[in-house]
């Protein structure tokens, strides 16, 4: 059942109407999942992170403050903030607890129609302009007013949460590679898969012989390479040689032929977090073991530091490949 607004409200846009009725359906989907969490589910964590599902909740509630900013500065005619938009919590209760969640599902209403009511103001010339709080790239405000995404992710961290039971690891990290965790963050990855039109999952892809959803099957199980590395440099004090890095990946696809995006989706957030165990065993002196890149002529010399410190390079191409399948390009 579509909720909050109409969707054949003359005044709105035809592609805000769009992304708009989009965004309504992900509410549906949120909805349906947050109907499923029992009283006594709220103080359960969130695989693979470190908050509850009442701080998940706190977070939605939340959310479309700062896009509500954005589109005030748009229609202003202002772009939008030049520096991101923190996002408040929703004010605690007199006992400084978070407010319960029929609050925070009415706040999540609430905010939502404001949003909603700021869409029907755009258009076209405020669709021309960028969102320049998202960086240099992919900061359009076409792609950016496409916020089911959002709802879409966190539905399936409460469906996630509701059949797991997870316990955070503490993980330490060598100083070195704190730039290649920061970089090996799913966030990016996740705002593109979530976005993808499904009708797009078994069309072409821009890779030769693969559709959309066997590229997601290879970035899903991308880091497959770097994991046999790690427990090699870990077991052994020293790289092992490279393996069949081609037929690897046909042979990992193709066993993930029926295979949903969705199943895809939950074994590259566990495959991500088994990379983040590995790298927390490094140390130092593993750092700086050497190894040869296998894409560079031979003879090349690196170190077990710079290989992690690309590493993230192979994800964000394969990224850029799935794009094209995003809901606001069809």
């Amino acid at each position: 059942m579509t909720q909050g607004f109409d969707l054949h409200e003359p005044k709105m846009d035809g592609y805000v109407c769009r992304a708009a009725a989009d965004m309504e359906a992900a509410r549906d989907e949120l909805r349906a999942a947050i109907a499923e969490i029992r009283p006594g589910d709220w103080d359960r964590l969130v695989p693979y992170g470190a908050r509850t599902l009442h701080e998940l909740l706190v977070h939605l509630a939340s959310a479309d403050r700062a896009w509500a900013i954005a589109a005030r500065s748009l229609l202003r005619g202002d772009g939008a903030e030049p520096e991101p938009v923190a996002v408040s919590a929703p004010r605690r209760a007199a006992s400084g607890r978070p407010p319960p969640p029929e609050a925070l599902l009415d706040e999540m209403a609430r905010r939502r129609r404001l949003l909603i009511s700021l869409y029907e103001l755009l258009e076209p010339r405020h669709l021309a302009l960028a969102l320049p709080a998202f960086g240099a790239a992919h900061n359009s405000v076409r792609e950016r007013i496409w916020r089911g995404y959002h709802d879409r992710l966190h539905a399936a961290d409460i469906r996630r949460t509701l059949r797991t039971r997870w316990h955070p690891p503490r993980l330490r990290f060598a100083p070195e590679l704190r730039p290649a965790v920061d970089a090996l963050s799913p966030a990016g990855t996740l705002y593109v898969i979530h976005s993808v039109d499904p009708v797009c999952w078994e069309r072409p892809s821009g890779v030769p012989g693969w559709s959309y959803r066997q590229l997601l099957a290879h970035i899903a199980t991308g880091d497959w390479v770097l994991q046999a590395h790690l427990r090699h440099i870990i077991d052994h004090g020293f790289a092992g040689p490279w393996p069949d890095i081609d037929a690897g990946n046909a042979e990992r696809v193709a066993e993930r032929r029926f295979s949903t995006h969705a199943i895809l989706v939950e074994e590259y957030l566990s495959m991500r977090h088994q990379t983040m165990l590995l790298l927390a065993e490094l140390k130092p002196a593993h750092l700086r073991l050497p190894i040869s890149f296998w894409w560079e002529p031979a003879p090349n010399e690196h170190t077990v530091l710079d290989y992690v410190l690309a590493i993230d390079r192979h994800e964000r191409a394969h990224r850029e490949q799935l794009r094209p399948a995003m809901r606001y390009l069809r």
